[in-house]
């Protein structure tokens, strides 16, 4: 069984189109689709942030420029 991590990950979206962060969040989320899960999702229309799970292999790719300290993930 993988070793199973829990991360937060936060994108500000500022502009009309979707910001570089945003889109990585989203193939990222795309090519670990199948490992990944995906537990909580909130937007104020300006920033997201999941809350995810799934195997060290897939969140160690995560940029700590977009992590950040919840309830969730723990301290960083």
């Amino acid at each position: 069984m993988p070793d199973i991590q829990k991360a937060t990950i936060f994108v500000g979206d500022f502009d009309d189109h979707p910001s570089h962060n945003y889109i990585w969040v989203q193939n990222w989320l795309n090519k670990w689709r199948d490992h990944v899960v995906v537990e909580r999702y909130s937007t104020g229309g300006w920033e997201h942030i999941w809350d995810v799970s799934g195997p060290n292999e897939a969140i160690k790719e995560i940029s700590e420029a977009l992590l950040c300290a919840s309830e969730w993930a723990g301290e960083l």
